[in-house]
């Protein structure tokens, strides 16, 4: 029997799995494709991580991410982290900026607050600010390598005992005091179970008697060249708000950038948007033409140098977006050994480490490091369904 069986293998649930690991815990750890794989929401080389937001406990939770992604590079002996810096632009109101900025006042982060002359003296050729915006540059703020932090994470679970099952997809959650999960391979029994379903959590968790109310969204992510080679590799990360954008998007609509960390000589530009699918349908979903259109039009005010071009790679990245875009972290209804946690909405990553170590603690039955009450199952009242236990 193990202590703990954490089923799926995105960077979520392989930080639970290495929190267990650590602890001494026999922990298995499924997942249903081979690894590594491109079907979810944790794959890509680099993924932004920053302090700076309009919600305290995100803020908190985020500054002992980092603290904890870099603990994971000296416990294996890596790199993951690279500070950039991130910068984000607002228009008048500059609600997004203020918000951020006054987090950061609270939790003591540096930040640089920025006219758009500054942005173009200090970044020159980074991006073409509109008029009457503004900016802040938190300095600390950088970028973790995606990919190795999962292969990373999986050598550290495995360095710690823990056993990592590949191509077996769950077919079967049995509840109790011990929990059994039955797969395409096997049976597995465990003290306590965390489920990270991802995209797939509708199909696990309705059986137990929750259907979380999750969109799935396959988002476009888009590679340009630089103007002249290289030239983007030292510029931050940035996030757009000064944006004008339909009024059918989903909002908040954001544009992102990162430098060319990823792919030599290409810089990383995209809009926060997507098109709603399912996740075993993600290659038959619909291209999204407008969100495309919309990118080029960014493109060509914001970097007029890239007028008329194309983005030389275009990739794709799932999304599980809750109704209010904040996290389900939770213990299931009456099985306090069973610790839930999805619908991410596009920040799960940088707080992984964090997020995974609450999880352990909820499917261990230990005291919570952080305020969970604003992830409840219970926030959901309509997503109760008949569970078959």
């Amino acid at each position: 029997m193990y202590d703990c069986i954490v089923i799926g293998a995105g960077v979520v649930g392989s930080s639970a799995a290495y929190h267990l690991s650590r602890k001494g815990k026999n922990t298995l750890l499924l997942e249903q494709f081979s690894l590594p794989h491109t079907r979810g929401s944790s794959h890509g080389p680099i993924r932004a991580i920053r302090c700076c937001n309009g919600n305290l406990l995100y803020v908190k939770m985020t500054i002992e991410a980092l603290r904890q992604w870099k603990q994971l590079e000296e416990d294996a002996g890596v790199t993951l982290f690279r500070q950039t810096g991130l910068l984000i632009i607002d228009k008048p109101p500059y609600e997004f900026l203020t918000e951020a900025m006054n987090a950061a006042k609270v939790c003591g982060i540096h930040v640089t607050e920025m006219s758009r002359e500054e942005v173009h003296e200090r970044y020159p050729g980074m991006v073409n600010l509109p008029e009457e915006s503004k900016a802040f540059l938190e300095e600390g703020a950088g970028t973790i390598k995606a990919d190795k932090a999962l292969e990373c994470l999986r050598m550290q679970i495995k360095k710690y005992g823990g056993h990592i099952h590949e191509e077996e997809k769950v077919e079967r959650i049995i509840p109790g005091r011990t929990v059994t999960v039955k797969t395409n391979k096997g049976e597995y029994k465990a003290k306590g179970l965390i489920i990270t379903p991802g995209t797939w959590a509708s199909q696990l968790l309705k059986p137990l008697g929750f259907d979380p109310p999750i969109r799935v969204k396959r988002a476009t992510v888009c590679y340009w060249k630089d103007h002249i080679p290289g030239s983007s590799k030292n510029y931050p990360v940035f996030i757009d708000y000064a944006l004008n954008y339909p009024s059918d998007f989903t909002s908040p609509c954001f544009a992102y950038g990162f430098p060319s960390d990823e792919y030599p000589g290409l810089k990383k530009i995209s809009v926060h948007q997507g098109t709603e699918t399912v996740p075993d349908d993600r290659d038959g979903c619909p291209s999204d033409k407008r969100v495309m259109e919309f990118l080029l039009g960014y493109m060509k005010t914001r970097f007029p140098e890239l007028a008329g071009e194309k983005p030389s790679i275009v990739e794709w990245c799932m999304y599980s977006l809750t109704p209010d875009e904040e996290f389900i972290l939770d213990n299931l209804a009456h099985h306090p050994n069973v610790a839930i946690g999805c619908g991410f909405s596009g920040s799960g990553f940088k707080l992984a480490p964090v997020l995974g170590q609450i999880l352990t603690e909820m499917a261990l039955g230990d005291t919570l490091s952080f305020d969970m009450s604003p992830f409840r199952l219970s926030r959901f009242s309509n997503a109760s369904v008949k569970s078959k236990y």
